[in-house]
């Protein structure tokens, strides 16, 4: 019995998900780690045949399908992985993957490979976090991306002195941010730069808000 067939009878058990994106050039055997340590592999689209050359086990291939390779699908289904092909161009295939990764529970999911590629599509990528109902963060070659909404507080554990941005979405209020040099107390954020370059004092950093959405950087 695969992952995908268990994940009912998980029940409230930890489910950490890895999504692997279809960006070009990155080498994904840096993040051979985590790979071990994640319950369910979900490949975008074209990543199917990133993981087949690096031995990536994928249990889920999502997407499109407009940039998989025919040898790469034949090699899936010979995998038996689970293939969903969804046609809708109102998501990208990330997005399409968190979702999928919520509704079979994860409680964690980390994004990789979505490093370079269009700028239309970087700044998506971003914009698909704020859709995630569980722990989603991205995993860039300089930084880590999370996001955050008036129901989704952050505590990121940091390294002191590592610089992380704040930078609001339109506006947010009664944002409160604790752990770093330049700490926010029931503020308020618009669309600018003033979120940037702030630096960790202490070993997390907590941030929370009223209204609004948020997204954190931090720097590798």
């Amino acid at each position: 019995m695969s992952i995908v067939d268990k994940l009912p009878m998980l029940g409230d058990s930890m489910l950490r998900v890895l999504i692997i994106g279809n960006a070009p050039g990155e080498d994904l055997s840096q993040w051979s780690n985590l790979v071990l340590d994640s319950d369910l592999i979900i490949a975008c689209d074209g990543a199917m045949e990133k993981c087949q050359s690096n031995g990536i086990v994928v249990n889920v291939l999502i997407g499109d399908m407009d940039s998989i390779s025919e040898p790469s699908q034949r090699y899936a289904e010979s995998k038996r992985v689970k293939i969903i092909k969804q046609t809708d161009q109102n998501t990208n295939d990330l997005t399409k993957a968190i979702s999928y990764a919520d509704s079979v529970g994860a409680t964690k999911i980390s994004i990789i490979n979505v490093d370079g590629g269009r700028s239309d599509h970087q700044f998506a990528n971003y914009l698909s976090l704020l859709e995630a109902k569980s722990d989603a963060r991205l995993l860039l070659n300089d930084c880590t991306v999370r996001a955050l909404s008036n129901n989704k507080p952050i505590s990121h554990s940091i390294e002191i002195g590592t610089e992380f941005s704040v930078f609001s979405l339109g506006q947010s209020s009664g944002i409160n941010l604790a752990g770093g040099k330049w700490v926010l107390k029931n503020a308020v954020l618009e669309s600018n730069s003033t979120g940037l370059h702030n630096v960790a004092v202490e070993d997390v950093i907590s941030i929370d808000c009223k209204t609004g959405n948020l997204l954190m950087f931090v720097s590798h």
